[in-house]
Parts: C-alpha cells; sequence; structure tokens
C-alpha cells in the first residue's frame, strides 16, 4: 500500500468533512478512511468537544502520578543541589532526613 502525502490532522479533518455531509454513514466512512468505527466515533466525539481543535493528538500524559515527588520537597532538592553540586542524591536526601526525620524520603 503506498504511503499517503497527508498527514493524520489532514486526514482527521477529511473525514469530519465527509461525515458532516451526511451522505455516508459513519460504518462506511470508516472503511473509506482505513480505520474502525471505534476510532470514527472517537473523532467525531473529539470534533464535536473540541471543535477544529480536535484534530490534533492529545497529550498522553497521565492528568495525575500518585509517585511524584512533592513539590516542596523538590524545590528544597534543588537549592541543596545548587549548594552542594558535587554531592550525590544519598547524601542531599541524608542531609534532608537529618533536618527533617518526621518527612518520608526514600532512596529508590
Amino acid at each position: 500500500m503506498p504511503w499517503k502525502g497527508v498527514t493524520v490532522s489532514e486526514e482527521r479533518q477529511r473525514f469530519i468533512e465527509a461525515y458532516r455531509l451526511g451522505y455516508y454513514s459513519v460504518s462506511d466512512l470508516a472503511d473509506r478512511f482505513s480505520i474502525s468505527r471505534t476510532t470514527a466515533h472517537k473523532w467525531i466525539r473529539r470534533h464535536k468537544l473540541f471543535g477544529d481543535n480536535g484534530f490534533h493528538e492529545l497529550s498522553r500524559r497521565p492528568c495525575n502520578s500518585p509517585s511524584q515527588t512533592d513539590p516542596t520537597i523538590a524545590k528544597e532538592l534543588i537549592t541543596l543541589r545548587k549548594t552542594h553540586p558535587s554531592w550525590g542524591a544519598r547524601k542531599l536526601l541524608d542531609l534532608m532526613h537529618h533536618r527533617d526525620p518526621s518527612r518520608p524520603l526514600r532512596f529508590a
């Protein structure tokens, strides 16, 4: 199958334009654009939610990260690192632990 000279966004735009015309069912359009019906409905839903910005790929970054370091701890670590650039992670975490033993810190 030869490569198509269009981007994904352009292909999605063409799909939505064909969908708006109302001549074809979603199944027919999915067949014409070589995508699954699930993907076709996803593109339609995104277009309804985001308008013309819905053609672009969405970020796959998670909304939250439960194991993410607390921003206050990260800020303090950065400050310590700038103060002691030759120290490693173990020594910096050990210093932070001695300053505040109740704070949960661990070195992976």
